[in-house]
């Protein structure tokens, strides 16, 4: 295979990679990962490096803010994420998953 060919096999495969990832959305529906009581998402069912690494990044996206909220009502971040995971239960589609005060999941 000439160098050229590789190099346009890895650019296809670069280009390639982020779109077979999951979004939240699908993970969600396919009851992948759940909204936990702690105002974040975890993982439901069988983990993967994909699922671990969305859940990394919508976890430090809603960190952060949780943390400018906090910050400009001048309370502690727990108490901003705590209420996200009220809102974010109450807007879950119908087959997705929560986590009930107890821990335990829950399907909507």
């Amino acid at each position: 295979m000439s160098m050229f060919k590789r190099a346009l096999l890895l650019l296809g495969l670069i280009v390639a990679l982020p779109a077979m990832a999951i979004s939240l959305d699908e993970a969600k529906k396919q009851g992948l990962v759940g909204e936990a009581n702690s105002g974040y998402i975890a993982i439901v069912d069988a983990s993967s490096p994909d699922l671990e690494k969305l859940v990394k990044k919508v976890n430090a996206e809603r960190k952060q803010a949780y943390t400018e909220i906090a910050k400009s009502h001048n309370v502690d971040i727990a108490q901003v994420a705590a209420r996200a995971a009220e809102k974010l239960e109450a807007r879950l589609s119908r087959g997705e998953y929560y986590q009930d005060n107890l821990g335990r999941w829950v399907r909507k």
